[in-house]
């Protein structure tokens, strides 16, 4: 409760950084920055947000993002579920193929005994993060979006 109260008031602060840092001029043009979460183990809701992005990706075009996907706690579940799951495994490699990263726990990997090499699709030492939290509120200090759908 007391994290969830601490995100929304970053969200606040996150929303009026936005505005003004969130895009960076690169070559003449705007560069968003969006920051996704998935922190839940429910695979209909995991979908969506993957859906999420792909409408942002979509919207403004992927040279015109920067998009990462923070996974932690239960949303752990998406990637331990795309090692036999196909249709998982496209979308997550299309959405990588655009220049989406997907950023992983440290500390969920510890606290659920995971093998990032054999347990979970797709991630290499590079995508993980020793906190997701604390990468969340870092890039939301930096003045990335977040989304929390």
């Amino acid at each position: 409760m007391k994290r969830r109260t601490f995100l929304a008031s970053l969200i606040g602060l996150g929303t009026i950084a936005a505005t003004t840092s969130a895009q960076a001029t690169i070559k003449g043009h705007h560069l968003k920055h969006v920051v996704y979460e998935i922190d839940e183990k429910d695979l209909d809701r995991e979908k969506a947000v993957l859906r999420n992005v792909r409408n942002n990706l979509n919207a403004s075009g992927p040279k015109n993002m920067h998009l990462e996907v923070v996974i932690h706690g239960g949303g752990i579940h998406l990637l331990e579920r795309a090692r036999t799951d196909q249709d998982l495994q496209a979308t997550i490699d299309t959405l990588k193929l655009d220049g989406v990263l997907f950023r992983v726990c440290h500390n969920t990997l510890v606290s659920n005994k995971l093998d990032y090499k054999k347990d979970l699709y797709d991630v290499h030492a590079k995508d993980i993060v020793p906190s997701g939290v604390a990468y969340l509120v870092d890039r939301q200090l930096q003045g990335w979006a977040y989304m929390h759908p």
